[in-house]
């Protein structure tokens, strides 16, 4: 009976050990298992999607199958340090084609070209602007509002969210938002065929080159047919009047003499002052203006401001 009464004993003790072994085990692969799919939630972002979504209009799903197949070619998807994943599957899901994931540096000094894309001293939508160490779209401007979006921004979202958000900014504050990084420059991405003119903003008649605002951007352009044109500067007739266009947008601060076919025009916030009559200069020099025009047929002595200026054809000069 004593002997019965040690082996049942026995067998209980071990029993409970191999419980209490079992339920260790467990716990550990439970661990185990809630750090490996808790790091893939992290990896992945939760379902919250990009801060901001339907901001002027625009939404972005930075699930979609572009962000996806980047974030397999990196570790910052979804996390901070993503601004160049963000931005390179953005810029996949707009041209429809897998670009690769590259740093704003090697967007900026080998990429952009070799693309097709086209570097540019102004913002376009849809383009990139690209800083020393951080890079974001740009999705939309209207006058002096920019709608971007951008990953990689805790100030901005948070990992809910994957560290992305669609935001407005100012454009004037664009080349410097971000305190510490050198600002190198634009891309333009080329993606036109989504942004004909609204017809209300074209004029009845105008030439080959007309100035229209953009229904996708809502943004003033020169176009060419229904296309825009980011390869024309010069003067162009939109249907509030005539306009400087720098790279196909128009200029807003344009204040000097430039010409087109026409002739040589005198403008005042980007638009041709009709009104003018003086003198205005640019690069070339000085010159008389009527009526908002150089007039290179006139000859003359004028008193400007207290000046004295000697014109032979058009051009003036201190006498």
């Amino acid at each position: 009976m004593k002997g019965d009464s040690m082996t049942s004993n026995l067998t209980a003790a071990k029993s409970a050990a191999l419980k209490k072994t079992s339920l260790a085990l467990l716990t550990a692969v439970l661990l185990l298992l809630g750090s490996v799919f808790g790091a893939v939630s992290v990896k992945a972002g939760a379902s919250a999607g990009i801060m901001n979504n339907g901001t002027s209009g625009i939404t972005i799903d930075i699930y979609g199958p572009y962000y996806k197949a980047l974030a397999k070619e990196t570790s910052c998807a979804y996390v901070r340090g993503g601004c160049a994943w963000y931005a390179s599957a953005r810029a996949s899901e707009l041209v429809g084609k897998n670009l690769g994931v590259h740093s704003p540096a090697n967007w900026w000094n080998s990429y952009a070209e070799s693309y097709g894309f086209k570097k540019t001293s102004n913002p376009v939508a849809k383009g990139f602007a690209i800083y020393s160490n951080h890079m974001v779209v740009i999705e939309k401007i209207d006058g002096n509002t920019v709608t971007i979006s951008e990953g990689s921004n805790p100030g901005a979202s948070d990992s809910a969210h994957g560290y992305c958000a669609l935001r407005k900014v100012s454009l004037s504050s664009l080349k410097s938002l971000y305190k510490g990084q050198s600002f190198k420059g634009f891309i333009d991405l080329r993606v036109y065929g989504a942004n004909p003119p609204i017809p209300s903003t074209v004029p009845s008649s105008h030439g080959e080159v007309y100035v229209a605002k953009g229904i996708a951007d809502n943004t003033w352009h020169s176009y060419r047919n229904t296309i825009p044109d980011y390869s024309y500067t010069g003067v162009a007739k939109g249907v509030y009047g005539w306009w400087r266009i720098v790279n196909g947008y128009v200029d807003w601060n344009a204040g000097s003499v430039y010409k087109n076919e026409n002739g040589w025009w005198k403008t005042s916030g980007g638009k041709v002052d009709f009104s003018y009559e003086g003198l205005a200069s640019n690069q070339n020099g000085t010159w008389y203006i009527d009526d908002g025009r150089v007039d290179f047929s006139y000859n003359g002595e004028l008193d400007w401001y207290g000046t004295p200026f000697v014109i032979t054809g058009g051009r003036a000069e201190v006498k």
